[in-house]
């Protein structure tokens, strides 16, 4: 059964300036929690680490013994909440990078079937890669032993193990951070009280207020966000909330996702038909800015300004997807969503802005934000497979011709504006699917004859 329940951040915000004294006091821990999490980065973000980030206690009773705590002088309460942080960012570059190899064995002719069988054993079964990353010997217990020895026999196992490592090598980024804008709290560093927060300091039995502009409290693991030209912080909240079922709605709706128009329903309703003009605008920002600022990034004042006029674009791009998926479900009040898989990034072409802009397009962003607001509404949000959904016609399933925006069939003559033929596309192949799947499901419980 589905979660009754979601996460979502809320904000709170202090009431008056923090001083500057006091804001240097909060940047010091910043940097001190930047420096913990580059030293775990450094020490286990590479192939020898591997074996020591999972669960992280390890880590953790390593990083304990170093000493680093004692020589910067950060209270424990944030000290092994950057540790873990560390090692989310290790463990997320690795899933990416497995998945990249992952990727390339399929992508690779030369490969047999062996072949690929024994490397995505060796990539799923956690201890054999740790051993072939690290150099070792593969040793297993019990069945697992057993199946490794069997695709040991069919292939070139000392070629293949190799391919494994130059891929890694190949692939993973060792993570590092240069930003020391904010710091995670534990409930133990804070207290709130007073129409404010309490925030331990790296003195001793010292404590920060700062008065907030709410009285809500809470019990929970935070971030502590600065902003030091202003003088203010936003502190970040993860709650768990119940979701609502509001009334009205009802019904299924297709959507057709893209650029130039965020939204177009199988109706013919468009939703955010000014993001193109909000991501070129950052797109664009970044293009001309950037690469000035990079040649001496360090030593750079201007990287600050360029940092700022980017956060502030970014800003106004998804204040405008949020508004605009609001008005979308307020207005449609589907119960059902379909809407297609969205497309991976693009290869360079001749029109490098064009190209740069469709590189830079928040689709991750446009996809969580339209998971977070569906789910909070309770409606269900199907992703269809998306391939060749544009070229066919949503009345007959011919092909088409998409010409100035409209789409028009070869073999019915229907003529509609393409990115509403695509949304209506979408919604006949989810319902198509969701038949389907129930028809699986109907079978699975069909119970058998003595």
């Amino acid at each position: 059964m589905p979660s009754e329940t979601i996460f979502k951040t809320v904000y709170q915000y202090n009431r008056i300036p923090i001083l500057p004294e006091d804001m240097r006091k909060l940047q010091e821990i910043a940097e001190d929690c930047r420096k913990v999490r580059n030293y775990v980065y450094e020490r286990y973000g590479g192939p020898g680490g591997l074996k020591k980030i999972y669960p992280g206690y390890t880590v953790q009773n390593e990083m304990t013994a170093s000493g680093l705590r004692e020589r910067l002088g950060l209270p424990s309460v944030y000290f092994y909440l950057s540790i873990f942080d560390a090692l989310g960012d290790i463990k997320s570059q690795w899933s990416r990078t497995k998945s990249r190899i992952e990727k390339n064995i399929q992508a690779n002719g030369a490969f047999t079937p062996e072949d690929r069988h024994y490397l995505r054993f060796a990539m799923k079964q956690s201890r054999c890669f740790e051993a072939i990353v690290a150099g070792e010997k593969v040793e297993l217990t019990g069945d697992w032993e057993e199946t490794y020895r069997s695709l040991c026999g069919e292939v070139d196992v000392h070629k293949l193990n190799q391919y494994l490592r130059r891929q890694v090598r190949k692939h993973l980024v060792r993570p590092h951070t240069d930003t020391a804008d904010g710091f995670t709290a534990s409930p133990k560093g804070y207290r709130y009280g007073d129409h404010g927060i309490y925030l331990s300091m790296k003195e001793s039995r010292k404590r920060l207020f700062i008065l907030l502009t709410d009285n809500n409290r809470y019990t929970r693991q935070i971030y502590i966000r600065l902003f030091p030209e202003e003088g203010n912080v936003t502190i970040n909240v993860p709650v768990e909330v119940r979701q609502r079922h509001p009334a009205g709605y009802t019904g299924e709706m297709g959507l057709a996702v893209g650029m130039r128009c965020m939204f177009a329903t199988d109706r013919g309703t468009f939703y955010g038909e000014r993001y193109l003009e909000y991501q070129s605008a950052l797109t664009n920002y970044i293009q001309e800015r950037l690469p000035r600022h990079r040649k001496n990034a360090k030593n750079n004042p201007g990287m600050k300004k360029y940092n700022e006029g980017k956060a502030r674009l970014e800003a106004a791009l998804h204040a405008y997807v949020n508004a605009e998926i609001n008005r979308m479900l307020e207005t449609e009040k589907p119960a059902v969503i379909y809407y297609p898989k969205l497309p991976g990034t693009t290869k360079a072409g001749a029109n490098r802005k064009v190209n740069a802009t469709i590189n830079m397009w928040q689709k991750g962003f446009v996809k969580s934000r339209l998971t977070q607001k569906c789910r909070e509404r309770s409606i269900k949000l199907i992703e269809v497979f998306g391939k060749g959904i544009s070229v066919l016609c949503s009345r007959c399933g011919g092909e088409g011709a998409k010409d100035g925006g409209m789409f028009c069939c070869k073999s019915c003559g229907l003529e509609l504006p393409e990115r509403q033929n695509t949304a209506a596309n979408v919604l006949k192949r989810g319902k198509v699917d969701d038949s389907d799947r129930a028809g699986k499901a109907n079978a699975t419980n069909v119970p058998r004859r003595s």
